[in-house]
């Protein structure tokens, strides 16, 4: 399974997440983490984008790790984030009717 982390805050803002991103409490191991990426934003600021990759039957505890993750970044002025579950190309054909 995939979860797409998205996370967005202003320039004014970057020495604040750097300094906390550093404070992180690693992920579990059974979580492949791939970035994050980060990109600037037109006038919006940062953009960073992070890919979770784990069993499903690890689902409920990597849902719950990766939620946490970001909660270290809470109160930071413009900071938010949207959490996107991902299927691939046979998952999602088969959620379309095609076998």
């Amino acid at each position: 399974m995939v979860t797409i982390g998205i996370s967005k805050w202003t320039t004014e803002s970057a020495k604040e997440m750097g300094k906390r991103f550093v404070e992180m409490k690693p992920i579990p191991d059974f979580i492949q983490v791939v970035g994050p990426y980060n990109y600037p934003d037109d006038n919006e600021g940062i953009t960073a984008i992070t890919i979770f990759k784990y069993d499903k039957n690890n689902s409920v505890e990597a849902n719950a790790a990766i939620a946490n993750l970001f909660l270290i970044f809470y109160g930071i002025p413009g900071f938010r984030y949207s959490l996107k579950l991902a299927a691939g190309t046979a998952t999602t054909l088969k959620m379309f009717g095609f076998e």
